[in-house]
Order: C-alpha cells, then structure tokens, then sequence
C-alpha cells in the first residue's frame, strides 16, 4: 500500500520525541495526516503535538489500529565520547526495536520508513591520511561500518530488505548524514553542531573543539531532510540512498561560521585527545539527484543561523 504524501494518511512515528521525529510529527501534521506517536517514556525535554503512546519498544507492539505508515526513529545512539561504553546496549536495544517496528508493519500492511546512518559505510574511504572521498552507496559493501553502532545500522537496513522481499512490506531506506537543526539535542547527548553552539552560548573565553579541528562532515539541516524523504516515499525508492548534503566542512570552519554568528570572538582550543569519530566522511548525492532530482536547499550558514538562535533561545529559558 503506497500513498501519495499529500492524502490524508494515519502514521505512527516512533521515537518521536527524539530530535529527528519530533520535526517529523510537526512537518506531517502540516500535511494534514493523523500522526500517533511512540516513545519508551514521556520526555522531559520536548513535547510533541501528537497523541503520545509509552512502550518499550523491545517488545511487542501492542497497538490494533491501521496504520498507512510506520516511520521508524527510534534509536539508542550516543556522541562520540560516550560510544565506546555504550556499544553492547546500543546495538542489542536497537535491533529490537527494528524487529519490533518491522513486525508491526507487516502485521498493519504498513509502509515502513527505516533511516540508516553514514556510519554503515566502509572506515576505509574515511581515514585521516586519505584525501576526503564523497560516500556513494556503492561503497557500503565490502563491510565496515563505524562501530557496533554502524554494524547494527547495516544488519538493520538488510533485514528490512529481508522482510519486504518476503513478505512484500513496501519500505524506503535513506542514509542519514549528520543531520542539524532547531530541536537538536543540547544536553549530554549532544553532537557537535549542537555542543559547539552551547559552548559559544556559554563561553566568553574559549572555545574548546574535540580533535585538531580538521574532521570533515557534511550536514543536512530538517526542512531538507523532511523533503527528502517525502520525495523518497513517493517515488517508491527502496533502495539504500543517501539522504545528506554535499557542502563537506571541517570542524574548524563550522566553528568559525557559528562564531561569526554568535558575534564572539573567542579562542579556539583544540583537544585531539578528545574522541572524533571517523576522520573525514561527506555525503555523495550523484544518485538521489539523478532519481528524484532533491538537492538541500538550505546552505550551511543559513542553517547554523537558525540553529544557533533556537539554541541560544533553550538556555536562556533554562536559566
């Protein structure tokens, strides 16, 4: 069952009080579909305008209705310091989840959105004496992903695969690429671009960059993403594609752009003991735009402006 993004549908997201599927309830609520929403508990830290379901989504789901769609967000992740403590947990709870989701979706004719990471492509094409190679989706295989994290991603992105083949569950599997935007996580869980603007907010002497400041990153801001996967569904793309933007930066410049932003003038202090991930990773988008013609929209400045104001706007109402 496929229906067009602009009929009226009943959709379950789950993880929707995360970052990504709390932006995802609002931009299909203004579209006009019924959205329900499903998180392991009630968050203190956003508040989604949906009817909100609590489950552990380990377990079975054990809602009836019909869904047209199920979007899958939920996930365990972690930022780079917290990773290699979290790796058991992360990948156990996360490839429940999936088989939980998935089960559903069969179980309701639903068609299942599951968005995989940049972190299943191969280290190999990612290393710091390498000079920065554009991920395209035919450099997944051979295997090595980023961590248990990405191992899960990609055995995650093949069962899906596995159950539509099998049962003919439609689905659409885009690859997410550090993804940014009003609603990110600025607390422990924080990634860089939303760290990096809480420390300026924070700071009037320093600001201290994890890593010589020379990792490469690529990010897609929300209205870019939600589009994106609109446009994926209605097309009927299954397969993996990348979902990102292809402005690839360093952390030293997204540092000197929101520094330029905030009207700061503070130090950079470099930290490379501090974690990094993988050294140089950017999104190749050669193959969405020759299918569905989506480029991002949003260049990167204009992105982090808005970023940084809806940041700075959470820690004033904090204090």
């Amino acid at each position: 069952r496929i229906r067009f993004v602009n009929m009226g549908m009943k959709v379950l997201i789950t993880g929707c009080q995360g970052f990504i599927g709390s932006n995802l309830v609002t931009h299909l609520q203004k579209q006009g579909h019924e959205v329900i929403g499903i998180d392991k508990r009630k968050s203190t830290r956003r508040e989604v305008p949906c009817e909100l379901i609590i489950h552990d989504l380990e377990t079975q789901i054990p809602i009836k209705n019909d869904f047209d769609r199920v979007y899958h967000m939920a996930a365990d992740n972690a930022n780079s310091k917290q990773q290699s403590i979290t790796q058991m947990s992360t990948t156990r709870s996360n490839t429940l989840q999936t088989i939980s989701a998935l089960d559903f979706a069969v179980k309701n004719n639903s068609h299942f959105i599951y968005p995989s990471s940049a972190l299943i492509y191969n280290t190999d094409y990612q290393t710091h004496d390498k000079p920065l190679t554009p991920l395209k989706e035919e450099y997944i295989f051979p295997a090595k992903p980023d961590k248990g994290y990405g191992w899960e991603k990609l055995f995650s992105l093949m069962l899906v695969q596995h159950y539509g083949k099998e049962t003919g569950m439609p689905y659409c599997t885009p690859i997410f690429h550090a993804i940014y935007g009003p609603g990110l996580d600025i607390d422990f869980k924080a990634k860089v671009i939303g760290a990096m603007c809480r420390k300026i907010i924070e700071s009037n002497n320093e600001l201290k960059i994890w890593g010589d400041g020379s990792q490469v990153r690529s990010f897609l801001y929300t209205d870019d993403l939600m589009k994106g996967i609109d446009i994926l569904i209605e097309k009927n793309i299954q397969e993996p594609i990348n979902l990102g933007s292809d402005e690839a930066v360093t952390m030293s410049e997204v540092a000197d752009m929101l520094l330029e932003i905030s009207g700061k003038n503070l130090k950079k202090e470099y930290q490379p003991a501090e974690p990094t991930g993988c050294w140089k990773r950017s999104s190749d988008n050669t193959l969405i735009q020759k299918l569905t013609g989506w480029k991002p929209e949003i260049p990167l400045k204009d992105g982090l402006t808005k970023t940084y104001s809806w940041v700075r706007d959470q820690l004033l109402d904090i204090s």
